[in-house]
């Protein structure tokens, strides 16, 4: 696991740090893709800061991202 929630109040937390390498906000990958101006394929992502999970050292990334 390269990005785990930690403990804030009751529950886990992603960090607030928006870069991907070193970074701690939670990377999501969507299950939609998008077409470019050569119907070129890409991934479509979402970076959410401090997004909130019910337990603490569970994964924030999906799927799991390298930070090195």
């Amino acid at each position: 696991m390269a990005n785990l929630a930690t403990s804030a109040g009751n529950n886990g937390v992603s960090g607030a740090v928006d870069t991907v390498s070193g970074g701690s906000s939670a990377i999501r990958t969507s299950v939609s893709q998008t077409e470019g101006g050569t119907y070129s394929i890409s991934d479509v992502q979402s970076v959410t800061k401090n997004l909130r999970f019910a337990y603490t050292g569970v994964e924030s990334d999906s799927p799991a991202v390298s930070r090195a």
